[in-house]
């Protein structure tokens, strides 16, 4: 591993771990360089600021689980993405989980938003292509919420039984529209 990115990932530890006990808003750059045992400057040669950190943190956890997947946009539709979706939820809670507890989770979702939309320009579909913002928020944001609910609840579902209520739901819509 080379030295910046062991930097990267000291600092992103550090921050998680800070974020356990204080909001985003009172932790120092002095204090995550000191936590994770590195120089200001070391910070600042990885980092501009916290939220940085945290939009590194998510890229590279939403990139272990999703890849480049959203590059075809038969992914969006399908069960793979719901699996990958309640799985990106079940391995990264701990991070989510601290997150929500400081009411930055939507600030996750606008990096969220960001990857799917740089691929939905890709999209041979012109109407999504044109409306992309639209398309996220309907067939990403539900999952998205979905998840975040599983996880605030304690994740009492299996991942199993979420994906079957998930499919549940797609299933009534399916016949709502037809009768």
């Amino acid at each position: 591993m080379n030295k910046a990115i062991k930097t990267k990932n000291q600092i992103s530890q550090a921050l998680i771990e800070l974020l356990n006990n204080k909001p985003l808003d009172l932790i120092t750059i002095k204090e995550l360089a000191k936590k994770a045992e590195i120089s200001r400057t070391a910070f600042y040669n990885n980092f501009n600021n916290l939220d940085d950190v945290l939009k590194y943190i998510y890229q590279r956890a939403h990139k272990q689980i999703f890849k480049e997947k959203y590059s075809q946009l038969e992914y969006v539709y399908s069960d793979e993405h719901i699996l990958d979706m309640i799985s990106f939820f079940d391995k990264n809670s701990k991070l989510l989980l601290v997150l929500i507890k400081w009411n930055l989770i939507e600030l996750i979702a606008k990096y969220n938003t960001e990857i799917v939309l740089s691929y939905t320009q890709h999209y041979k579909n012109k109407f999504i292509r044109e409306h992309a913002f639209y398309f996220i928020s309907y067939y990403h944001g539900s999952l998205f919420n979905i998840c975040t609910y599983w996880i605030t609840n304690g994740k009492q579902e299996s991942i199993e039984t979420l994906f079957k209520i998930i499919k549940e739901f797609e299933k009534i819509k399916f016949i709502q529209k037809a009768t």
